[in-house]
């Protein structure tokens, strides 16, 4: 029987070399690499998943992830907010 999880992230690590857009990679890489050690640590990774994904069309706003089932999207994410969204994604968990 294959995993079910309760949560599945998606975060944008698409790196753009022009600088007229905004690139969500250089936070995404290493939000992605944090959230997923934190959920190890904390034994939930095999009810929360956490992926990379490509451009998710959200440029605009800046960095930004989803959590699905929800279809929860954070905009303009920062490094400083890790304890706020790993607080985010371990509630309900």
């Amino acid at each position: 029987m294959s995993k079910i999880y309760k949560k599945h992230v998606f975060i944008c690590q698409n790196q753009r070399t022009s600088s007229k857009e905004k690139s969500c990679g250089e936070i995404g890489v290493p939000l992605r690499n944090l959230l997923k050690k934190e959920m190890t640590d904390k034994q939930l990774n095999n009810k929360i998943r956490i992926n990379k994904s490509g451009c998710l069309g959200q440029c605009s706003q800046g960095p930004c992830f989803v959590i699905y089932p929800k279809t929860e999207w954070h905009f303009n994410v920062k490094l400083e907010d890790f304890d706020k969204i790993t607080n985010l994604l371990t509630e309900e968990s």
